[in-house]
């Protein structure tokens, strides 16, 4: 027994040391450690393509779905993805990432594949229906490297008549190495070289020739000049570049921004300019060996608030609403803010693009937020499902000469009996484009002698009204104010007055292109506006239709030495305006009007606020009894008078 039981403990003393490694044997284990374990890539993004389309009802159309992953790979993820819409009354699923198109409206189409989703915008309009061609304006054109050309699409349907489709139709450029085009008709140049740009909508197409040149650039010129802004606010500049033939062009890529004093003022790359605190910077625009540069003076007045309107707003699903955000300051100031951020808090309600235009997309409510900095205003909007019963348009029945221009407005009734102005949600189109033709903002210009019918359609019903060219044309054109003086770092604004054979004279000319022939000293903007940039004088060229009128600018070389606002000390009723001039003086003892180019502020906002530009400049706005002190500054040069509310 003894015997038995010290071989087992012998036994068990070679298991152990074979389980410790053969025995006590003193080599390492050959056995390969595991390899560390695989990590998946995660999915990081997601893209619907195409982003935005219109089709006509019927139509399917097609989406995909591409995965980003944090590798940096990409995947088809159309197969697997879930896919909905917002409103199947307008389109339902009928497949992965294949829509099929029911009724007039627009629909959001959502992705998702885990956690991460993407959307698309598809519309479904009555507008491909019947459609015989579309024709892309500006036909074999060309433009400078790094500034851009708007295009239009105009289709012609069955019927002869034509409508404008900028806004419908899917863009796209043959090679996007050359030139790029947005989804609104925007090309911009990227390099020298030539492209195809194409508009479609369902199966109809239709494309131009474009080429982009690298021209030789003389000199630059930055606008605005001289501006004088609260803290705060967003500032857009531009680089103007003037070529070797004298011709001039906006720079939208290429530029360098810079500011002298980052702390006053930063500046992006886009040069867009962000106030931070009171002082001066001066903004420098480079490209290549060429720079320029303008005056930035920041007030210490800082924004506070912001006003969204309009404030709460209701409108119908499939129509569209224009906001606008205004600041006010603790001076007791007030200005338009062009460029803050927009928002909305539910993008299947509806959607707002950077120029603060909502395009609903679903019923519900939705929060549109406008930021500048840490500062935000917002606007309720509430979209409702009511149906358009009647569209109007206006003016009715009405007469212009030819090479003229005439808005139309567009005004809907619903089902719920509101009424609204669509005239930015509606179709316009024109049944003779021989006599007039009408863009998609409704403005028409005409063409020749004739008759149309101007048709606004909103789903699907339409508003109609005669529009009649009479045989009078257009004789010439002169330009007014006709040969101001002005200072430089200011500006004034020109308007192209035509003469007609009947003998009369105004209207809105149509297509008026403007030119300085002197850059240097007077840089022109499109919409008729120069800005005195150093002393000399330059021709102001106007030209419409074949013909011209010009005038001469002159840019003195004084410097402001003082300002006078007028009236001086006012008194006016609780519940009213009172307009402010402010006139400056200059050391060549030369005067100007510079109201617009001054920041105005109200001591005791309680009393009464007042208007910065873009708004009316120098409107005081009353609130309240007692005395506030007017100012007006502009770059340190100031001076206030008092206004008595009573």
């Amino acid at each position: 027994m003894k015997k038995f039981t010290s071989v087992l403990i012998i036994m068990s003393l070679s298991m152990v040391l074979s389980a410790c490694g053969g025995g006590g044997s003193s080599q390492p284990s050959s056995t390969t450690p595991p390899p560390p374990p695989t990590i998946s890539p995660s999915l990081t993004a997601l893209q619907v393509t195409p982003g935005a389309v219109s089709v006509a009802p019927g139509v399917t159309q097609q989406f995909t779905a591409t995965g980003t992953y944090s590798d940096g790979s990409s995947k088809d993820l159309t197969a697997s993805a879930q896919w909905n819409t917002s409103d199947s009354a307008i389109a339902s699923m009928a497949g992965a990432g294949k829509v099929m198109a029911v009724g007039g409206g627009t629909v959001t189409v959502t992705a998702t594949s885990g956690k991460v989703q993407a959307l698309a915008t598809l519309q479904v309009t009555s507008a491909a229906v019947n459609l015989a061609s579309i024709a892309v304006s500006p036909s074999g054109s060309s433009l400078p490297v790094n500034t851009s050309l708007q295009f239009t699409a105009t289709g012609t349907y069955k019927d002869g008549s034509t409508r404008d489709l900028s806004a419908l139709v899917n863009w796209s450029s043959s090679s996007t190495a050359t030139a790029t085009v947005n989804a609104a008709g925007l090309a911009v140049g990227g390099a020298a070289g030539s492209t195809t740009i194409s508009a479609s909508l369902g199966s109809i197409k239709g494309s131009t020739s474009l080429t982009v040149t690298a021209p030789t650039i003389s000199s630059i010129v930055v606008t605005p000049d001289g501006l004088t802004l609260g803290i705060g606010i967003n500032q857009q500049y531009t680089a103007t570049a003037i070529y070797s033939d004298g011709s001039t062009q906006d720079l939208v890529s290429g530029v360098t921004w810079s500011s002298s004093a980052s702390g006053v003022a930063s500046i992006s790359s886009s040069g867009l300019a962000t106030t931070l605190s009171a002082g001066a910077a001066t903004i420098t625009a480079h490209v290549g060996s060429f720079t320029d540069t303008t005056l930035l003076t920041v007030v210490a007045a800082h924004l506070v608030s912001i006003s969204v309107s309009p404030a709460p707003v209701s409108i119908a699903v499939g129509t569209n609403q224009q906001f606008s955000a205004v600041g006010s300051f603790d001076d007791g100031s007030t200005q338009l803010l062009p460029s803050v951020a927009w928002s909305s808090s539910s993008s299947s309600v509806a959607t707002i693009n950077s120029a603060g235009l909502a395009t609903t997309v679903g019923t519900g409510t939705a929060t549109i937020t406008a930021a500048s900095g840490s500062v935000t205003g917002t606007a309720v909007l509430t979209v409702t499902s009511a149906t358009v019963t009647s569209v109007t348009v206006t003016p009715a029945n009405s007469n212009m000469p030819a090479s003229t221009t005439k808005q139309f407005t567009a005004t809907a009734t619903f089902s719920d009996g509101s009424s609204q102005d669509v005239t930015a949600s509606v179709l316009w189109g024109s049944s003779n484009p021989a006599a007039a033709s009408i863009n998609n903002h409704g403005l028409a210009s005409s063409v020749a002698a004739g008759s149309t019918t101007v048709g606004a359609v909103l789903g699907s019903v339409t508003g109609t009204t005669n529009l009649t060219v009479t045989t009078v044309t257009l004789t010439g054109i002169s330009i007014v104010p006709s040969n101001p003086r002005i200072a430089a770092r200011t500006f004034v604004k020109f308007t192209a007055v035509g003469t007609f054979s009947d003998g009369s004279t105004g209207g809105s000319l149509a297509g008026v292109s403007w030119k300085s022939s002197s850059p240097k000293v007077a840089s022109m903007r499109t919409s008729g506006t120069a800005f005195g940039k150093r002393t000399g004088s330059s021709t102001i060229t106007a030209s419409a239709s074949g013909l011209k009128g010009t005038t001469t600018l002159t840019v003195s070389s004084g410097t402001l030495v003082s300002v006078a606002i007028t009236p001086a000390n006012s008194t006016v009723s609780n519940g009213s305006t009172q307009q402010f001039t402010a006139t400056g003086t200059f050391s060549d003892s030369t005067t100007q009007d510079i109201t617009t180019n001054v920041h105005w502020s109200s001591s005791l906002s309680s009393v009464a606020t007042i208007a910065n530009a873009p708004s009316v400049p120098g409107l005081a706005t009353t609130a309240g009894v007692g005395t506030t002190v007017i100012g007006a500054n502009s770059g340190g040069i100031s001076n206030s008078t008092n206004l008595t509310v009573q």
